[in-house]
Order: structure tokens, then sequence, then C-alpha cells
């Protein structure tokens, strides 16, 4: 089975949030399962690259990042590496493509 990574398209100039729901059974809100922490990683990481602003936001079964700029016709991978309550850990990707169009 592949696993499909979600993609984006932004020109340079924007900025907006970008991010992730967890859904069961990868998180349980029954039982009480949570979101712990979060880090965002961004390559490849280049100088007028994509660039994430302030800090990641956990929402509930939400976790989202602020992003801007962007190289055009360069393609990011924006990592979330997501901690849960019970110790769970995972590593998900969102695929940023750069377009002056």
């Amino acid at each position: 089975m592949s696993l499909r990574i979600p993609e984006v398209t932004k020109h340079p100039n924007e900025k907006f949030a970008i991010g992730l729901k967890y859904i069961p059974p990868d998180l349980d809100l029954d039982a009480a399962e949570s979101i712990s922490s979060c880090a965002v990683a961004i390559s490849p990481s280049v100088a007028g690259g994509l660039a994430v602003v302030g800090n990641v936001v956990i929402d509930d079964d939400t976790v989202s990042q602020m992003v801007k700029d962007g190289v055009n016709d360069v393609e990011y991978y924006v990592t979330f590496l997501t901690t849960l309550s019970t110790g769970s850990i995972y590593e998900d990707k969102i695929l940023v493509k750069i377009r002056n169009k």
C-alpha cells in the first residue's frame, strides 16, 4: 500500500497555514488521547525558500503551521513530527509547490 502525500500549491507572495487533522484510529479522542507536541521541518532549505512563521498550532485533533515565501517552481516537503499523549509518534508530510501563475 502506498501512502498519499497531500499537496498544496501556493504563490511565492502568499502566506497561509497548512496542517493535518488526525482521526481514528490514529487519535482516539474518546479515550482522552491528545496531541502533546509537534515539530515542523522544511526541505529543501534554500535561501529565500519556503519558511515557517511563528509556532505550530495544536487545536484538539489538528496541527497547523503558517508558511510564507518560496522560490518559484521549487517543491518543498513540510514534515510534521507529531507526538501523542500515549507516546505514539507520527511523521507526516505535505508537499508545497511554489508556482508564480
